[in-house]
């Protein structure tokens, strides 16, 4: 007889890997689950308190795994303190993180509650360590198979990152660096097929420009940088074997114009 598929359960993080803390959620989880679980690292290297970044991570990597995936993200600058703990149910995937804007990529078409259950919290000797007392009990709730509707009351109202969407004027395209990889790559949040077909393209970031619009690394030039599709459908700027970010002097936030049929 088979025992069905193992739930997974990812796990996102700014505790980094040095301390205890990533053991002590995953120790949680598995106990409580009552059941076999697959523990997935997505990552532990967010910034400490970087909502921003966790908030793309996630993005970028939730719909890889399969329905019925249950995704703990605890970046928690505000831990201890009144900001709800959520859970999110979409596309047959479920949610678990503090409402600060992480869950910002994941919002449309949602369902979201606030969750209300504090029988499932863990009794803790201080306000310190959510992520292992209040968050991964409820992860561990939802891999084992409890009603989602269950956790708590819908909300219409869950803190979203203030942030400008892309948009189109007239010839030029306009966005913002949404992330910068640990190759110094500027990862924009521009579609990649609003770009098309164009005589010639200048982008600039700031006050540095390229009008180089390549396949892949390999094609620039040693100390030239370059646009090209990304792996998310989104247009990234790259300098072959050094950081862009550095380079360039570019942050996340950054505007971003592409300025099309440039000559």
């Amino acid at each position: 007889m088979s025992a069905g598929p193992v739930p997974v359960v990812t796990l996102l993080t700014d505790f980094g890997t040095e301390d205890y803390y990533v053991g002590a959620v995953k120790g949680t989880l598995l106990r409580l689950a009552g059941t076999r679980l697959q523990l997935v690292d997505l990552s532990h290297e967010v910034p400490a308190g970087d909502v921003v970044t966790g908030a793309f991570v996630l993005g970028a990597a939730w719909q890889t795994f399969p329905e019925g995936t249950v995704h703990l993200a605890v970046v928690d600058p505000g831990v201890g303190s009144g900001r709800r703990i959520l859970a999110a149910r979409r596309d047959g995937h479920c949610f678990v993180a503090p409402d600060n804007g992480l869950l910002h990529a994941i919002m449309d078409d949602a369902e979201v509650v606030h969750v209300r259950r504090d029988d499932l919290f863990l009794p803790a000797p201080g306000a310190t360590f959510h992520g292992r007392d209040r968050f991964a009990p409820v992860a561990a709730s939802l891999a084992r198979g409890d009603t989602f509707e269950d956790l708590g009351d819908r909300i219409d109202d869950p803190i979203r990152l203030d942030r400008e969407s892309p948009r189109r004027e007239a010839d030029t395209l306009v966005g913002y660096v949404v992330h910068v990889d640990r190759f110094g790559n500027l990862v924009t949040d521009i579609p990649a097929e609003w770009l098309q077909r164009h005589h010639g393209v200048m982008v600039w970031v700031g006050t540095h420009s390229t009008d180089r619009v390549v396949d892949h690394y390999a094609v620039l030039p040693p100390g030239k940088a370059g646009l090209l599709v990304g792996s998310l459908g989104t247009l990234e700027l790259s300098l072959p074997g050094e950081s862009l970010a550095t380079t360039w002097s570019v942050t996340v936030g950054d505007r971003v114009e592409v300025r099309l049929d440039a000559r």
